[in-house]
């Protein structure tokens, strides 16, 4: 066979084999897939199979607010879909949100129940950087406690409530000779027996544990680890955590405050001790879908998306993300096949009201 006729052959395959093909395909491989050739670019994108192992992708859902709409980022696809912003459906089911200055309520997506708490205390405004709760509020296996954290650079002040309470309890820690600071919080995380992780700003990490299943029962900080070098501290410009379930630890993203370079640890709890490592890669393939409202740590998302970290960010209204193997970052367009690649996030942009969702 002569090799202009193989070429023909290779570029003549029919358009429903091709779909076949492209079927099978998402991310990083339907666009390498369309690169091929012109004929190959025509190929039909279908939805893939779902293996019986597969697990949903976290969506991004951004709120904005000029406009009044939700819009939802699809991982997969690198799609973004839009809608009113009255309280949207979608696929999660309990949603922690709040309204005015002390208002907070859980609204579940799905049967649109609503449970309101009472107004925070007079005196103070909802100054709480950081929000957290326990369990979904209709749980039958245990109370639900809802926990704000109140920053200001030292042992964060706190605000707890349990689903059915009548009121707020403050628990005031302002310790100014302490070791641990956090100014921000991020997305703190509730491990069992109702121990919450907070990174503290030096690298460290704080717990807090909330005693005899009680909110007006004053909780107890521990703190683990050593700081982290001062150059190193003044390198971190922002920090994402999710729980790291197959390890019982928990994971913490950091990206550098110059051009975004990104480390991953993960930081465990052996009895009394911290054990912090970097990590390389993520066991399994595994995917990394990050924000400081919620963050997901998943096995297998879809073929392609393996040691991946999908940050809160995007270039031309296209989804980006961080590949740990390349140490860059991309952004794909697979209609107009376009590629977008660097070494820092200067051209990123990062919505102010974004969240991953599920």
């Amino acid at each position: 066979m002569e090799v202009a006729d193989y070429d023909k052959l290779w570029s003549g395959i029919p358009l429903d084999i091709l779909g076949l093909i492209s079927l099978r395909l998402v991310a990083a491989d339907y666009f390498v897939f369309r690169a091929v050739c012109k004929h190959w670019r025509y190929a039909p994108l279908t939805s893939p199979p779902c293996p019986q192992s597969y697990t949903p992708s976290p969506f991004l859902m951004t709120l904005q607010k000029e406009t009044g709409m939700v819009e939802f980022f699809d991982p997969v696809y690198n799609v973004v879909t839009s809608q009113k912003a009255d309280i949207p459906k979608f696929r999660a089911n309990w949603l922690l949100m709040s309204h005015g200055t002390r208002g907070m309520f859980f609204f579940n997506t799905i049967s649109n129940d609503i449970i309101e708490f009472p107004d925070q205390l007079d005196e103070n405004e909802n100054s709480c950087s950081a929000w957290t709760f326990s369990c979904p509020p209709d749980s039958s296996s245990s109370d639900c406690f809802v926990v704000g954290f109140e920053t200001g650079g030292y042992v964060p002040d706190v605000y707890i409530i349990k689903v059915g309470d009548i009121e707020w309890t403050y628990h005031f820690f302002r310790n100014h000779r302490s070791k641990f600071h956090a100014t921000g919080c991020n997305n703190p995380l509730f491990f069992k027996n109702n121990i919450i992780y907070v990174l503290g700003d030096k690298g460290n990490l704080g717990t807090l544990s909330i005693k005899e299943n009680s909110a007006a029962q004053r909780p107890k900080w521990k703190f683990y680890g050593k700081h982290f070098s001062c150059s190193k501290q003044r390198s971190i410009r922002k920090a994402y955590i999710v729980e790291d379930v197959d390890n019982g630890a928990m994971v913490v993203v950091f990206l550098s405050r110059d051009e975004g370079d990104v480390e991953v640890w993960r930081y465990k709890l052996n009895e009394e001790v911290l054990e912090r490592e970097k990590i390389t890669s993520l066991e399994n393939n595994k995917t990394l879908f990050v924000s400081f409202g919620g963050s997901y740590l998943r096995t297998y998302i879809a073929q392609g998306l393996g040691n991946k970290i999908y940050l809160p960010m995007f270039h031309d209204n296209k989804g980006a993300f961080y590949c740990l193997v390349n140490r860059k970052y991309y952004s794909f367009d697979y209609s107009a096949i376009k590629a977008y690649s660097s070494s820092n996030i200067f051209n990123l942009v990062q919505p102010r009201s974004c969240i991953w969702i599920e």
